[in-house]
């Protein structure tokens, strides 16, 4: 059993339906066409949710941080190293052809 953590990701965001178990498995395993195209253009992809049966989601862009006792438990970015990521994503992003607006994601996952 894993134990609560915390995500910093940089990139979009993008809500799924609780009730798609096609949808929520492909995100899983990655083969959901977003994270296809995201991983063509080598994007990052996560999805999860907070906790069970809430606010499903699938992150794509870069993961900065998963924090928590099973995880990191300290990380730091430069701002020039932030910077570089920030518009290397965006790039990336606008490239395979995602059209939201990237933004810094801060984002717990509770195990229940």
């Amino acid at each position: 059993m894993g134990a609560d953590a915390f995500v910093g990701f940089y990139g979009i965001k993008i809500e799924l339906d609780p009730d798609d178990e096609d949808e929520l498995d492909a995100c899983g395993e990655e083969t959901d066409p977003r994270c296809v195209k995201a991983k063509q253009a080598g994007l990052e992809c996560h999805s999860g949710n907070m906790t069970d049966g809430e606010d499903y989601f699938l992150f794509i862009g870069k993961n900065l941080a998963w924090l928590g006792l099973e995880h990191d438990q300290y990380i730091s970015y430069s701002p020039d190293s932030f910077n570089a990521i920030v518009e290397r994503v965006n790039s990336q992003l606008k490239n395979a052809g995602f059209t939201e607006t990237p933004a810094l994601h801060f984002q717990f996952v509770g195990q229940y």
